[in-house]
């Protein structure tokens, strides 16, 4: 059955999302999940043969397939694909594509003008600049094309063309991409020791991997406990059996300091996948690991759909992390992914996590996953003291701007009297802090007192944020900009900001602390990984006395130097509206408490809280994370939400309002009746437009037995969606905007 011979009608999966496959007749021998190349109204496409050709078309009307290539997926891979979309609801098109990412894969490199960077050149460098040569940078200095320039930067193509005109970017001599195989030998280098608890889970780990077969581990531990290396051991041990190792983890955590204490492991630099890659890079290693010569990668989630040979186990870093769910070409998550293609291929994976999530906890309470645990730092660094600090008591104390700014920007403090005095003691004590806030730009809310209106982006539904640093108003949903107006454009009177984002929080701490060296890290001031990892080596180097941050700096980074982590608002996400909330909330807070006291120096965590009693503070401050974990899942077990529970949420967009509506009522009175499933909506989505489109949803619930997706396929499958209405499905959704 896997073998088809010349002559033979063959359905070929093309990687677009409106297809199941189509009929083609092959002109020479092929296996099952050989690629191809086939045209579908005059494009080209590489697909893959799926199985036997079942349109029943006159055989005048099956084209033929173009070409045969000797590389294939396996059984396994069909079967991981096919149930990946069963789960999912994404067609099977639209699975494949995420694997047949790479358009240039089967065709020659191509021959194009290529620019390196004149490091000799000296030319002002601007923070679009900067970008240009962080895109060089995060490719090893490699000449690049003035298309790889662009999207791995996010510059204009005139910032391009004027540093080609002053000699920064210099054409190179050879325009054909340098093939670059990436393969690399791995050895034990031996230099890393195992604690007791380290070598206990990694000998679990190995048995299971010669043992072969499939099983789960949960490597719990907590921040700077060693998780790394333990991880590191197993996939030695399956790097030496000859299979293929995939380490996956947040891109946030692709950190200089994790690629170091990697290569100082395996005596090698890691093959790394991410978004910021060239295309011939992407190519190069995308054909690596097809023909088997590329067997270890560290990637980010998009590296689980590489067309793997062999491969024999996943550790999935950073287990609970968001950015695991991806949200725009599908909706799927990428961890829950992970494990369906080990149990269909048989081999093991790894969750790590110092706050794991609760869908895998519960498989660890139902004996589907094992749990090995790291309960000490290593090398003997202590766990902080963690407190809250009651605001309701404790008053941030206001501070004076400087004249310029007195008339134009307000001066209420965020900092408490508590928090300020930790701060000066540390940085006397030449320590390094820092600040919490997940919040970019200075203000959130701009609003005149006097008539009630607030600065909105007319293409969101949502209110826009001042960004000092821009001199803007700036739209989070959509990035439209607008100035800031002097007056109210309603009343005429003058505008106010209140709240604080964590340009407003710099500046108070370089109004009250005029001496330290401050520093922002947000996605704002963090446009690529060069520029954090500048960030770092500043930290390192005591450049830095105070780094506000987001949750960009809550994970994989390790400071020696700092002792003291403030959050500012540690109520922010405890009262939302999703289920998820307390948990989210206590992960992150963990993470960023994790950060302080990893050197020699005890760390101490100050949450700033109106809300000090809340059980997520409270287990916090006590390290009780498995009590509070137990409390939040019962109260998620009697409400039947995820993980015990299913959801699907629907999502129905149009430009249009009565569009909309009017579809929504069609599938309203088209709601079907099952056992045990409850159908919600349709309401208005939490952020009712986005980019000048409408939005409401419908929310799908069931037991964790329930067949939630055969009622949705069911119900869709009723009623035609006009095609100028857009529908999203998303299966176990993680937020609900």
């Amino acid at each position: 059955m896997g073998m088809f011979k010349a002559g033979d009608i063959v359905k070929v999966l093309i990687p677009n999302v409106v297809n199941t496959g189509y009929d083609y007749r092959l002109s020479t021998d092929a296996e099952l999940g050989s690629f191809v190349r086939v045209n579908v109204m005059n494009k080209g496409y590489i697909g893959v043969i799926y199985g036997i050709g079942d349109s029943g078309l006159p055989a005048e009307k099956i084209k033929n397939v173009s070409e045969v290539f000797e590389y294939r997926l396996s059984v396994q891979d069909l079967q991981w694909i096919k149930r990946m979309s069963e789960w999912t609801m994404m067609s099977l098109g639209a699975v494949l594509r995420l694997i047949v990412n790479v358009p240039d894969a089967f065709s020659a490199p191509r021959i194009e003008p290529l620019y390196s960077f004149n490091f000799d050149e000296k030319i002002r460098m601007t923070d679009a600049r900067q970008a240009v040569v962080d895109a060089f940078s995060s490719n090893d200095n490699e000449p690049m094309s003035v298309s790889d320039i662009q999207n791995i930067s996010y510059v204009g193509s005139s910032v391009i063309h004027n540093m080609i005109k002053k000699g920064a970017l210099v054409l190179c001599d050879e325009r054909e991409i340098k093939t670059n195989s990436f393969i690399y030998e791995y050895q034990d280098t031996g230099i890393v020791k195992l604690n007791a608890e380290q070598n206990t889970a990694a000998g679990i780990i190995g048995s299971a991997i010669e043992r072969g077969g499939f099983s789960v581990f949960l490597l719990d531990g907590i921040t700077g406990s060693g998780k790394t290396q333990v991880y590191f051991d197993a996939a030695w041990r399956a790097y030496k059996k000859g299979k293929s190792v995939l380490l996956m983890m947040p891109e946030i955590a692709l950190t200089a300091q994790f690629i170091s204490r990697y290569q100082q492991r395996f005596g090698a630099p890691p093959v790394v996948w991410h978004s910021n890659l060239t295309a011939a890079r992407r190519r190069e290693i995308w054909r690596g690991i097809l023909r088997g010569e590329i067997k270890m990668v560290v990637g980010t989630r998009s590296a689980l759909f590489l067309p793997w040979q062999n491969l024999g186990l996943i550790v999935v870093d950073e287990e609970h992390d968001a950015s695991y769910k991806q949200e725009d070409m599908g909706n799927y998550h990428a961890r829950d992914m992970a494990v369906l293609r080990a149990k269909i291929a048989d081999f093991p994976v790894i969750l790590a996590s110092a706050t794991p999530s609760e869908e895998t906890l519960e498989n660890v309470n139902a004996g589907k996953y094992t749990r090995l645990k790291l309960t000490s730092r290593f090398g003997g660094a202590t766990l902080p003291v963690i407190e809250t600090i009651d605001m309701r008591k404790n008053k941030p104390a206001s501070y004076s701007l400087p004249d310029e700014e007195k008339d134009t920007l307000a001066h209420t403090g965020f900092l408490s009297q508590d928090l300020c005095t930790a701060i000066q003691n540390t940085l006397d004590a030449k320590q390094q802090v820092m600040l919490f806030i997940n919040r970019r730009g200075f203000a959130p809310i701009v609003q005149c007192k006097k008539c009630g209106w607030v600065a909105t982006c007319p293409d969101c539904s949502v209110g826009m944020t001042y960004h000092k640093n821009l001199k803007k108003l700036l739209c989070h949903m959509c990035g439209r900009t607008a100035t800031l107006p002097e007056k109210c454009p309603n009343c005429n009177d003058d505008v106010s900001m209140r709240g604080a984002g964590l340009e407003k929080i710099q500046e108070e701490v370089n109004i009250k602390f005029p001496n330290a060296k401050t520093a922002l890290v947000s996605s704002d001031t963090m446009m690529s990984r060069q520029a954090l990892e500048r960030l770092v080596s500043k930290m390192e180097n005591g450049e830095i006395d105070v780094v506000i941050g987001t949750q960009i700096l809550a994970k994989g980074h390790h400071f020696p130097n700092l002792t003291l982590v403030g959050v500012v608002d540690a109520d922010m996400g405890l009262f939302g509206t999703d289920f998820r909330a307390a948990e989210h909330t206590f992960q992150q807070l963990f993470q960023v408490a994790g950060r302080a006291g990893r050197g020699g120096a005890p760390g101490r965590v100050l949450l700033q809280t109106y809300q000090p009693e809340h059980p997520v503070l409270r287990a916090i401050c006590a390290g009780n994370r498995d009590d509070f974990m137990l409390s939040d899942m019962n109260a998620r077990r009697a409400a039947k939400m995820p993980p015990y529970g299913q959801l699907i949420a629907i999502i129905v967009e149009a430009e249009k309002e009565p569009v909309l509506q009017k579809f929504c009522s069609l599938l309203s009175d088209n709601v079907p009746l099952a056992n045990g499933v409850k159908i919600m909506g349709p309401i208005a989505a939490q952020i009712y437009q986005i980019r000048n489109w409408y939005r409401m949803r419908f929310l799908v619930a069931g037991d964790a037995k329930s067949n939630l997706q055969e009622v949705v396929r069911y119900w869709l499958g009723k009623v035609k969606t006009p095609a100028n209405v857009r529908l999203k499905i998303d299966v176990n959704p993680q937020n609900f905007i």
